[in-house]
């Protein structure tokens, strides 16, 4: 039923480009680390492309993918170095509203290419067992409310899992853009994290249940080329603020960081 929703849509969009042009952007991010919602699934460099395409009457979409570019055995993946480890194909409609305020449906379907890695504490020894698995796909709908033209450019972007956790998580967000010069600029973000108990139980592997869980400010100065070419250098870093998800994380001994600094490097190119 899902693939069938999710085929429909896919449908749905290729009509409406067929019927009018499309605006594309490419984005290549080279990053120290692979940070997901407050989670950290890769503390070694990742390569995270991005290619977005707005289409006509509001509709658009968006493939992204990661590929780990070390062996690294503590990877969401572990050693596939080279390997494209999670592919992420997202469709969306943005409605036709006047205003300051945009609002937008979409929804992501999440491919796993590679094996993803489960992690087992026995009780009897307590040593940590990292165990490769089958990665399934997964699904996710949301909705994304933002008003960019006005003070702090708040945003309130609201999903649902439909796969394992089958429950909801949401960031709200603000940011400020300095224009330094007419072709340097830099973009502050500040972004705090929420989710349902059974999301953080599933992703954090902790009963804290609903809380309020992590925290990530982020700073990224942009260098246009051209009108065609950015230079994007960013600099970030996540926090958990739930103490119960805090204790769970630390005693997990795979990734357990809860104050974690990262960034990296991107070109984007517009077409």
């Amino acid at each position: 039923m899902r693939k069938l929703v999710l085929l429909s849509i896919i449908g749905l969009c290729a009509g409406a480009w067929v019927a009018g042009a499309a605006d594309a952007n490419l984005e290549l991010n080279i990053l120290s680390a692979y940070v997901n919602y407050g989670q950290v699934g890769n503390d070694e460099a990742v390569f995270q492309p991005s290619f977005d395409v707005a289409g006509p009457y509001g509709f658009g979409f968006n493939l992204w993918a990661n590929m780990d570019l070390t062996d690294n055995a503590r990877s969401w993946w572990p050693n596939t170095a080279g390997e494209w480890s999670e592919l992420n194909l997202e469709l969306n409609w943005t409605a036709p509203l006047e205003g300051p305020v945009s609002l937008t449906l979409g929804g992501v379907y999440f491919a796993y290419p590679q094996q993803a890695s489960e992690v087992l504490i026995p009780e009897d020894s307590g040593e940590v067992i990292v165990q490769p698995h089958p990665a399934d796909g997964g699904y996710e709908v949301y909705i994304l409310v933002e008003a960019e033209d006005v003070l702090l450019s708040p945003r309130a972007q609201f999903y649902h899992d439909l796969g394992n956790a089958d429950d909801w998580h949401a960031e709200l967000a603000i940011g400020h853009t300095i224009e330094l010069t007419a072709a340097l600029s830099l973009d502050l973000t500040a972004i705090l994290g929420m989710a349902g108990k059974y999301y953080v139980e599933d992703n954090f592997g902790s009963d804290a249940g609903d809380a309020i869980t992590h925290a990530q400010f982020e700073a990224t100065l942009n260098y246009a080329l051209n009108e065609k070419i950015t230079l994007g250098l960013t600099g970030a870093f996540m926090t958990i603020l739930d103490s119960d998800i805090r204790d769970d994380v630390k005693e997990s001994d795979i990734y357990p960081d809860v104050d974690f600094f990262f960034g990296g490097l991107t070109i984007g190119y517009t077409f």
